[in-house]
């Protein structure tokens, strides 16, 4: 097996001290390892942040701690430098 054909490990972000994440499948730019479910929100769906009319569903996977599950309102999870991934969606609450 030649070097090019090694499976490349993902590589750190350019600035130690950011952590890049995927949320519903955009890079984005975090400043610390924690992220809590507003943060999320935030940056899934900056329009309807605060909005007290709908209900926020986070999952992740590829999480430092835990490594995956559900982020609940509240919340956080510890991140990896890169490749940690989020997918929001939301409802109207009825």
């Amino acid at each position: 097996m030649s070097p090019e054909d090694k499976p490349s490990k993902p590589e750190k972000p350019d600035n130690p001290s950011r952590y890049e994440i995927i949320v519903n499948g955009q890079v984005q730019e975090v400043p610390s390892a924690t992220v809590t479910f507003e943060q999320i929100v935030t940056l899934a769906f900056p329009e309807h942040a605060g909005n007290t009319d709908l209900t926020f569903v986070i999952t992740y996977r590829k999480a430092d701690s835990p490594k995956e599950g559900s982020l609940a309102e509240g919340g956080s999870v510890e991140v990896k430098h890169r490749g940690t991934i989020f997918n929001v969606t939301f409802t109207r609450r009825s």
